[in-house]
């Protein structure tokens, strides 16, 4: 069953962290911080800014000094010509706090690079991260996944330009037998091309709602899917970051 296959998924612990870290860039790095807390390797990144010749990204996770948090450093860096990982250098940083677990039980599970630019204006360079958070709960599968945008500003100066809008989210609640409900939110970023807000372009976000129903009917277990909905929505920069024009 498609569902059983997307519960066991969900149900996983944690999906294993890519290997870029593996030349202990983000131990170094996270020594000179000087920061209190034991960095969390397996959520850490070490990532190539695409079309920033010698430049990396790096997120050096902390667990948080609040309940149920992790902190990060958010790092650009430029690497030496001659790769030597051992004399790169700190350009910009940005330091904040994410949830880790609480409420909704939604565990960080990982931290990646989005490979997408986000070309804001024609200087400004910018990056998005994706963090993606997981329940274990075997009758409650759920999992999220949130978009946040950095930007590299004049003078090497990091600035957070979109704070973890919710890109995807799978929630499901397993009955008695085969009986259960699901539903599912994805949403789509892209940057406009034809409206501006203080000198910054739009981002359309374009998002599809569905849902879906098991039940028994006899001896077979029968999955009814509701039509999908769409809607669209307008985030402008206000000066400071990107919020809603709704």
């Amino acid at each position: 069953m498609r569902h059983l296959a997307l519960l066991c998924c969900l149900a996983a612990l944690h999906f294993p962290a890519r290997a870029a870290c593996q030349t202990g860039l983000a131990e170094r790095l996270h020594a000179n911080l000087t920061r209190k807390g034991a960095l969390l390797p397996e959520l850490a990144v070490c990532d190539a800014w695409r079309g920033h010749l010698g430049r990396s990204v790096v997120v050096l996770p902390t667990p948080g000094s609040i309940a149920d948090t992790i902190d990060l450093d958010v790092l650009v860096v430029q690497q030496p010509d001659n790769g030597n990982s051992e004399r790169a250098t700190v350009l910009a940083q940005w330091r904040q706090t994410v949830r880790n677990g609480g409420r909704d039980a939604l565990s960080v599970s990982d931290i990646e690079l989005d490979g997408a630019r986000y070309r804001l204006s024609p200087d400004l360079r910018s990056f998005g991260l994706r963090i993606i958070r997981r329940s274990t709960a075997m009758q409650q599968p759920a999992s999220s996944e949130t978009l946040s945008v950095y930007s590299l500003g004049r003078g090497n100066q990091l600035h957070l330009m979109l704070d973890e809008l919710e890109t995807r989210r799978e929630r499901g609640q397993w009955g008695p037998g085969c009986s259960g409900r699901f539903e599912k939110q994805e949403s789509q970023v892209t940057v406009s091309r034809s409206s501006t807000s203080r000198g910054l372009a739009d981002l359309l976000v374009e998002r599809t709602d569905a849902r879906s129903v098991n039940e028994l009917q006899g001896e077979e277990c029968v999955e009814s899917i509701e039509p999908p909905r769409y809607s669209e929505t307008t985030l402008r920069f206000d000066g400071s970051a990107y919020r809603s024009a709704d």
